[in-house]
């Protein structure tokens, strides 16, 4: 089988893309042959790219960054997609889906569209045009209505295809996944903490993720102080970038306990297992908001593989992803939040338990392998039509 698959964002600069990365690695490994298409970005970021590319990855092909190169990127498209079974289409911007549509009708391909963040929300927080907030807005709302099949991320994604009257025949739910190799609970080695000033001796408490306009890490921030009253024997690592990073760490340096607590920037793909790993304790802190209720977290796939304790507040997927071998606590609230961490810094035990059920999560749940066995057959439904 023969598969175009389309991200309209840079495959080694944004860290969502990682979700078409991988699945298109494990299709890969399936037999199918792909061609993977990305959007560079339009200026090169100051920082190295998150990750690169493997030997043996599936081709890959650029897009160019503006609307008015539709044409252009159509006739790309065009090109790649002759002889191709399935048409896959990740996010809904418009520079990609127009000439994705495009294409997907005039070669009578089948379109599939995996729906991974509710992108109307998002926009409305960190897109200051509001032009391209309600073009966004636009394409979201229809382009499920040219799709053959939709796999949806959460279960507020699926809720909303289901209620616009998609077929639930043609519709699964894909959640974020981990690579069960790289991120496993045997990979421990906490030198890595020497690298942002901590003790690996001490037991240390990490949040690892993009801190983009979406992103909730200041509440871990706000919770640190009550943490360290009850615990100060430990630490705080937040690891990540994007636009928050600033403010995060002037945040963290007016606390008193500033010496526990380390703000790092942007983490290569390939150090974050060691980091991970590296940790007693695993955090996913987010404000009930719509764009949060939408979500499927990868950072709690990826602690879950590595078979980490984790809280995490009770918001969309969140209680779902870590039901029996997490906590759950109140979002918003840095005292439920310190509360859950103190619960598992207290406890080895607990720790040990759980995380020995987060691994096994993963394992049934929350792997890219099982992301690509539903992909493998909705494809075969699709790509049979009439």
């Amino acid at each position: 089988m023969k598969i175009v698959m389309v991200h309209p964002h840079d495959l080694l600069y944004d860290p969502w893309t990682i979700r078409i990365l991988e699945l298109a690695r494990r299709l890969q490994r399936r037999g199918c042959e792909i061609a993977l298409v990305h959007m560079p970005r339009k200026e090169t970021p100051a920082h190295p790219p998150l990750r690169e590319l493997e030997e043996g990855d599936p081709p890959v092909y650029a897009l160019r960054p503006r609307q008015q190169h539709a044409a252009s990127n159509f006739a790309l498209l065009r090109s790649l997609a002759a002889g191709a079974d399935v048409i896959h289409l990740q996010k809904c911007f418009p520079a990609a889906t127009l000439p994705v549509l495009w294409t997907s009708r005039l070669l009578n391909k089948p379109l599939h569209y995996d729906w991974d963040d509710d992108e109307t929300a998002i926009s409305a927080l960190v897109e200051r045009r509001a032009l391209a907030r309600f073009h966004l807005a636009s394409y979201e709302s229809m382009t499920h209505r040219f799709a053959d099949s939709i796999t949806c991320a959460s279960g507020a994604l699926q809720a909303r295809a289901l209620a616009a009257g998609f077929d639930e025949a043609r519709l699964r739910r894909l959640p974020v996944g981990a690579d069960l190799e790289r991120f496993h609970p045997r990979h421990r080695d906490r030198e890595i903490l020497r690298e942002f000033g901590l003790d690996p001796a001490r037991p240390t408490v990490l949040y690892v993720g993009q801190l983009e306009g979406a992103a909730h890490a200041h509440r871990l921030v706000e919770a640190a102080p009550l943490v360290l009253a009850s615990a100060p024997d430990a630490q705080l690592l937040l690891a990540g970038g994007g636009e928050q990073l600033d403010d995060l760490r002037r945040a963290a340096a007016e606390l008193p306990a500033r010496a526990s607590i380390r703000v790092g920037g942007y983490v290569a793909s390939q150090r974050v297992p060691t980091l991970v790993g590296a940790a007693d304790v695993c955090v996913a802190c987010f404000d009930d908001v719509r764009a949060a209720r939408a979500k499927s977290p990868l950072k709690i796939a990826e602690y879950l593989a590595a078979g980490k304790a984790i809280v995490a507040s009770r918001v969309g997927d969140a209680p779902w992803m870590i039901e029996g071998c997490g906590l759950a606590v109140t979002p918003e609230s840095a005292e439920a939040l310190a509360e859950g961490i103190l619960s598992y810094l207290t406890d080895p035990a607990r720790r040990a338990r759980d995380g020995e059920r987060a691994r096994r999560r993963a394992e049934d749940l929350f792997n890219w392998d099982r992301g690509a066995d539903t992909l493998m057959e909705l494809y075969g439904i699709i790509s049979t039509r009439g």
